[in-house]
């Protein structure tokens, strides 16, 4: 699912200030609201000075940035509380009779992030919940 061939969404083209690369796309149908639902992630990094980020877009929820720092302050509470993975963002969370989750979680390996995974679970017609949608791409490092 990393590269279909017709994303629903693009990442923004790189310009003279930012260069930017795709990481992962994934989209999701919501039957109940006739939907589609479209996640991109990208790297973005400032020409000048180097310093960049994670950016996750989205068409129906919010979206993440992912800076460095910031994640790996959260990889190293994670490793040290004994957990493999922490949600950064969770822009949808299921509710009694909405099963609709979306997540942003990082995976972590001795205090590390390793890879971003975008899991998006949405509505069937009927209100039940359809089958996850998941990307998983690794994280860009320095």
């Amino acid at each position: 699912m990393n590269a279909a061939s017709t994303a629903l969404l693009a990442a923004p083209a790189s310009d003279d200030t930012f260069a930017r690369e795709v990481l992962a796309h994934v989209d999701a149908h919501d039957g109940v609201q006739n939907a589609d639902y479209a996640f991109v992630a990208y790297k973005e990094t400032h020409r000048t000075s180097g310093a960049w980020c994670v950016r996750i877009a989205a068409s129906h929820t919010a979206g993440a940035v992912l800076h460095p720092n910031a994640v790996r302050l959260q990889a190293r509470g994670a490793s040290a509380s004994g957990r493999r993975t922490f949600v950064w963002s969770n822009p949808l969370s299921p509710r009694l009779g909405d099963p609709r989750r979306v997540e942003f979680r990082l995976y972590v390996n001795d205090g590390r992030p390793t890879s971003v995974e975008i899991f998006v679970r949405l509505r069937k017609f009927d209100y039940t919940p359809d089958e996850a949608r998941i990307v998983t791409f690794a994280w860009p490092g320095e």
